[in-house]
C-alpha cells in the first residue's frame, strides 16, 4: 500500500509539474504575441493611421495577343493581324498604405511578333510598346491565421509608347507597308494574382494581367489606305511570375 501511495504521489507530482511547464510555456507565448502586437501597434501609431512602407520588384510575362484589328478609311475596322506568342518585362515600385492597399508605379515593355496578316501573303513585323502607369492594388491574406498566401487585384492607367517595326505584306505590285506614327497613347493594365511570402520582406508573385491601349495611328501605303493612314491598338493577356521586396 505504501508503494502504491508513493507511485500515485509521484504521478500526480509529474502531472502537476507538466501542467505548470505547459502553463508557463503558454503564458510565454501569449506574452511574446502581446509584445509583437504592441510593437506593431506602436509602429503604426508612430507612422499614422495609414503607414507608408516602400516596396519594389520585377516580373516577367508570356504575352498572348488576340487577333488584331486594322482600321482604315473606307474599309473600317477589320480583323487583320495574327500574332505570335510574345513577352513582357516589367519593374514596379510603390508604397503600402495600411494593411490592404498598395499605391504602385509600373514601367515595362511588351512585344508581339506578327505571324501572318489576314488574306495577305508574306506578312511580317513586330508590334511593341513601352509603358508607364500608376494605380492601386488591393491585397489581403487568405485568413488571419496565415500571411503566407496573399491574393491581390488591381488596376493601373497611364501612357504607352508604341514601338512599331515596319509591317510588310503582299507580293510584287500588291506589296504594302505599315509604320508607327503616333508616339504616345493612353493605356490600361488590370491584374490579379497571388503573392507567396518567402519571408517577412520577400515574396514571389504569380500574376495574370490584361493590357490594353487606345488606338494609335500608323502610316500606310496607298494600296492599304487611300488616306495614307490607318490605326490599330495593342491588346494582350499576360501570364507571369516575379518577386517583390518590402523595405
Amino acid at each position: 500500500m505504501g508503494k502504491f501511495s508513493s507511485t500515485v504521489i509521484m504521478l500526480v507530482s509529474a502531472l502537476l509539474a507538466t501542467g505548470a511547464l505547459s502553463a508557463r510555456s503558454y503564458a510565454a507565448d501569449l506574452a511574446a504575441a502581446a509584445q509583437e502586437a504592441a510593437a506593431a501597434a506602436a509602429e503604426k501609431a508612430a507612422m499614422g493611421m495609414f503607414p507608408l512602407k516602400p516596396y519594389a520588384g520585377a516580373k516577367g510575362f508570356i504575352s498572348y495577343a488576340p487577333d488584331g484589328d486594322l482600321n482604315t478609311f473606307g474599309t473600317g475596322r477589320t480583323r487583320f493581324i495574327d500574332y505570335n506568342i510574345g513577352w513582357n518585362a516589367a519593374a514596379f515600385g510603390g508604397v503600402t498604405a495600411g494593411d490592404f492597399v498598395k499605391l504602385q508605379l509600373d514601367t515595362g515593355y511588351i512585344s508581339n511578333g506578327i505571324s501572318s496578316l489576314s488574306g495577305v501573303p508574306g506578312g511580317s513585323g513586330t508590334v511593341a510598346a513601352a509603358y508607364v502607369m500608376g494605380g492601386i492594388v488591393l491585397s489581403a491574406p487568405l485568413s488571419p491565421l496565415t500571411k503566407k498566401v496573399i491574393p491581390f487585384a488591381g488596376i493601373s492607367v497611364g501612357a504607352a509608347f508604341p514601338v512599331i517595326g515596319t509591317i510588310t505584306g503582299g507580293n510584287g505590285t500588291d506589296a504594302f507597308t505599315l509604320k508607327g506614327e503616333q508616339s504616345t497613347v493612353a493605356a490600361l493594365l488590370a491584374r490579379g494574382g497571388v503573392t507567396i511570402a518567402i519571408n517577412p520582406k520577400l515574396g514571389a508573385t504569380l500574376e495574370y494581367g490584361f493590357f490594353q491601349t487606345a488606338d494609335f495611328t500608323l502610316s500606310a501605303s496607298d494600296n492599304i489606305s487611300s488616306t495614307g493612314s490607318a490605326s490599330t491598338d495593342i491588346s494582350a493577356h499576360l501570364f507571369g511570375l516575379g518577386f517583390e521586396y518590402h523595405f
